[in-house]
Formats: C-alpha cells, structure tokens, sequence
C-alpha cells in the first residue's frame, strides 16, 4: 500500500516524516481534511493566527499528489459598536 506524507505550512514548515499508508490518493486526501479541522480546532480554541496555512501531500516518490490551502478568520462583533454605527449611518 502506499504511503502520504502530510506536511504542514502554517508559519513554520513542519514535515511529516513518518506518513501514513492509504489504498488511493481519496484516501490520503481524507486524511488530510481530518488533520487539518483537528489543528485548525485547537489552534483557534487557543486564539492562534490561522491566517495562511497550507497542507501539502507527498507521495513516496515525493511528488505532490493534494496541495491543502485555506485561510480562517475569527471576529467577534461588538454589538455597542454596530448600533452607534448604524445611528450615524442611518
């Protein structure tokens, strides 16, 4: 079967030298949703900048078979804010 190596960019460049073995590249792919959603998890919870990370899939050969981007942004509105700002506006 063969083997994924996950790497992950979100900063600093961490490589994933142990990978993990899957039937296809839907698999691997799976997998590589189900890492990222479980970091990106704790790193919010823990009010962490998320603002550009990215997941790259390697296969054995170490061709790039997934490439994994996304940006995530957490805002909290300020209700006080937005009602002085809808006076003035409206």
């Amino acid at each position: 079967m063969p083997r994924y190596f996950f790497n992950v960019h979100d900063g600093v460049s961490i490589a994933d030298t142990v990978g993990s073995e899957h039937p296809d590249v839907d698999s691997a792919r799976s997998e590589a949703i189900e890492t990222i959603a479980e970091r990106l998890r704790g790193t919010m919870l823990a009010k962490a900048d998320v603002s550009a990370w990215l997941m790259n899939v390697v296969d054995e050969s170490g061709f790039t078979v997934i490439v994994l981007s996304f940006t995530a942004a957490v805002k909290i509105v300020d209700r006080s804010h937005v009602a002085a700002m809808s006076s003035v506006t409206g």
